[in-house]
């Protein structure tokens, strides 16, 4: 079930049901910060997560850039040449993806991170202040109502008049104190629609950027694989020229014997 709305003209009222769906929509803007709060510890540890993973993947790459084979002979083939050349190739596509990803995680910061808190501290941080406003004014305006009720008959018509008028004023003053908050509440309840999820749509936008983007270099990288795969063929063929050439000189001193 969700909230109970507040209307304005209970602020007058002030009756026990309006104060406990009071406390109901406090407890759902506690939860709300409590949650943007996790959710930017977990986020900032994805972020250093992430930045370890890419300096792991980079390091990859480096050593497999720095890697060089060596061949037989003074010249090399044209598939020994690409085979030579394949580990670069591996690398460039490897440092190529983490570029794109150390792009996603800084948009993690700027499109997700930075609004949510921003909504935090701006939003739920003046409600939090306008609730210690509110309650303080409650506890003002319900306490000189009391001292008014408990003061004598036999007290002065002046001074019951200026009792009364100083309680009336009071009233007043809780009363806008309570409208105010309550729109406060209102507020924060439909800007929160927009404000929390709408940096989780800019989020997930940048994640599937970055996943677009690893597709595309995987796309354009297809050629190569292919090429590189007849190339490997190419060269496991001719890995069998030296096991007949020994068969053959082998036979050769055998009937020679």
């Amino acid at each position: 079930m969700g909230l109970q709305p507040l209307e304005f003209s209970e602020c007058y009222l002030d009756s026990p049901s309006f104060r406990e769906r009071i406390k109901a929509h406090e407890a759902e803007l506690d939860k709300t910060n409590k949650f943007i709060k996790e959710l930017h510890k977990d986020g900032k540890n994805l972020i250093n997560a992430t930045k370890q993973l890419g300096m792991a993947q980079r390091k990859f790459a480096q050593s497999l850039g720095d890697f060089k084979f060596e061949y037989i002979g003074d010249a090399k083939t044209d598939d020994e040449k690409c085979i030579d050349e394949s580990l670069q190739e591996f690398s460039a596509f490897l440092k190529n993806l983490e570029d794109q990803r150390e792009l996603m995680m800084r948009n993690i910061t700027e499109t997700l991170l930075k609004p949510l808190e921003k909504f935090r501290k701006e939003q739920l941080g003046s409600a939090k202040e306008e609730r210690k406003r509110y309650e303080k004014d409650t506890e003002k305006y319900y306490s000189s109502l009391e001292k008014l009720l408990t003061l004598s008959a036999k007290k002065k018509d002046q001074q019951l008049q200026e009792a009364d008028l100083q309680v009336e004023q009071m009233r007043l003053h809780f009363h806008e104190e309570s409208l105010q908050y309550v729109y406060k509440l209102q507020e924060i309840q439909e800007r929160k629609k927009f404000e929390c999820v709408e940096p989780m749509l800019a989020f997930f936008q940048t994640v599937f950027t970055f996943y677009h983007q690893g597709y595309e270099l995987a796309k354009d990288f297809n050629h190569y694989k292919t090429e590189l795969q007849i190339n490997i063929q190419n060269v496991s063929y001719l890995k069998c020229i030296p096991q007949f050439l020994f068969l053959c000189f082998t036979l050769h001193l055998h009937f020679r014997t």
